[in-house]
């Protein structure tokens, strides 16, 4: 890959430093070792060799002496503690809950919220916990017998939870979501929509009031009947008429909203999305792949000496012939390749992140309706009414670890992903055998539905169903205010869990 003869020694030496370097990071090695038991038998000799040497002269182009570097890093470490003092950080996640009673499953949702003051000392004033649940059985909307139905809802759910810790945090600072910032939503479409009774119930958990609330419903549906549903149905407003709500309309009304409220504050609120353990395998392909390939084909039509094989050759393969086809045959993910590459407190350039690809024709049932209709979902991928571009990284914590994935919204700009890496990895370094942001580990233990909790709740469920039915009362209302104690509880409830045998 470009290498003089007289470079040859320092690219062993690098070759051998990275086999060092593996042979030190267990979790690397163990997931190569699982790659070989995958890929193609023809693949398995050498296979830890030749990913050495492939790493190998990846850093040999990452070099500061290349002049045409095939990735550039950055400093994720550049920001210290003592710059973040004061700083307010929201983070946000949701989590679900099943409580099994008889043959029927009820779904309960809470999204929780965790409001924190860096550097203050005092308890009651450095940290805050917030609640919004929801019983999924509410809802009118939405296709339930789809398996991704519950995701619909608690990414609806976790924006709102966004929003609302915007309006009741005027010094808010940084907005961290567990889990991607937007999520791959073509494969959501095709859900029946919301009926305002079921954005009332979200409302009524998210609003800070109920005049805020029926204002974001409006500003939703003047828009969508005049620009966005005429575009999706090719007819008229009808669904703005009949007040219907879309479910990744609404998303992406949803997520707008929020880079709207947070353009306004001075300065800028930084909001980001952290992903751990991805399989996505974008930015090796399209950015860092694509590079080593393009190099190779105008080397090859330079010298016309079979540059373009360098994989094949290395592998003893005939097909390594394209990005696409070397991360499929190889197994290689980003996260794997890149806790290879970068060193800990470094973090990958940006890349823009293809999100929408997905979000094309599809099929939809309106409430109360038993026919289809064909709905074109294309508009939402991008424009002044459609999903924001989302610009990612990756930020390698620790050694112990793989790199997490940072996510912002691009039109907030260009510093945000640079500030967001820095304090995610911040974050991240108070867990450092687990390199995920503290912060996010505490809400995600918080909004979560443990077994234990709803186990204890179906106990009290069915004594509650079985009085009820000796008495000849079964009480709707009563049950539901006990499904809501069952995803409910208090602020630290998960510090209370039983402890294990």
């Amino acid at each position: 890959m470009g290498r003089n003869a007289g470079d040859n020694s320092d690219f062993e030496a690098v070759e051998r430093q990275v086999e060092e370097a593996l042979q030190r990071q267990p979790h690397l090695y163990m997931r190569l070792l699982q790659n070989s038991l995958t890929v193609a038998e023809s693949l398995r000799d050498n296979y830890f060799r030749n990913t050495a040497k492939f790493v190998a002269a990846l850093k040999w182009r990452m070099r500061p002496a290349e002049s045409n570097p095939i990735m550039a890093c950055s400093a994720a470490d550049g920001v210290n503690w003592p710059e973040l003092q004061g700083e307010v950080v929201t983070f946000i996640d949701g989590g679900v809950g099943q409580v099994q009673i008889s043959s029927q499953v009820p779904l309960l949702l809470r999204v929780g919220s965790y409001n924190v003051r860096t550097g203050e000392r005092r308890l009651t004033e450095r940290e805050n916990f917030g609640y919004y649940p929801i019983i999924l059985g509410d809802l009118q909307g939405g296709s339930k017998e789809r398996k991704d139905f519950i995701d619909i809802v608690r990414i609806t759910a976790e924006l709102l939870g966004g929003l609302s810790a915007l309006n009741r945090t005027p010094d808010l600072r940084v907005l961290m979501f567990h889990g991607p910032l937007v999520y791959l939503v073509g494969s959501y479409a095709g859900h029946t929509p919301f009926t305002e009774a079921d954005i009332d119930l979200f409302l009524q958990q998210y609003a800070p009031n109920a005049e805020q609330g029926k204002q974001l419903k409006e500003d939703f549906l003047r828009e969508a009947a005049v620009e966005v549903y005429p575009k999706m149905t090719g007819r008229s407003d009808e669904w703005a008429q009949r007040r219907l709500f879309e479910p990744l309309s609404w998303m992406a009304f949803l997520y707008r909203r929020l880079i709207a409220e947070a353009r306004s504050r001075k300065p800028v609120v930084l909001i980001a999305g952290v992903v751990e353990r991805g399989n996505l395998r974008q930015f090796c392909e399209q950015v860092l792949l694509e590079r080593v390939f393009r190099g190779l084909r105008q080397k090859h039509q330079q010298s016309g000496k079979g540059q373009i094989n360098y994989f094949n050759k290395m592998y003893g393969r005939t097909d390594l012939t394209s990005p696409r086809l070397l991360l499929d045959r190889l197994g290689y993910t980003d996260t794997l390749l890149l806790a290879m590459l970068l060193r800990p407190g470094q973090a990958s350039e940006p890349w823009d992140v293809a999100k929408y690809a997905g979000l094309r024709e599809g099929n939809v049932t309106l409430p109360g309706e038993s026919d289809a209709g064909r709905v074109d979902f294309s508009p939402l991928r991008s424009g002044e009414f459609g999903f924001p571009a989302v610009r990612a990284c990756y930020v390698h914590v620790s050694e112990t670890t793989e790199p997490i994935r940072v996510e912002t919204f691009a039109s907030l700009g260009l510093s945000q992903i640079h500030e967001c890496c820095c304090r995610a990895y911040r974050y991240a370094r108070l867990l450092p055998g687990y390199g995920f942001p503290v912060g996010l580990d505490i809400v995600d233990k918080y909004a979560k539905v443990p077994d234990w909790m709803t186990r204890a709740y179906a106990k009290l469920i069915r004594l509650h169903l079985g009085v009820s039915l000796q008495s000849g009362e079964i009480g709707d209302v009563e049950m539901r205010k006990i499904l809501v104690q069952a995803i409910y509880m208090t602020n630290r409830d998960w510090l209370y869990r039983p402890e294990a045998r």
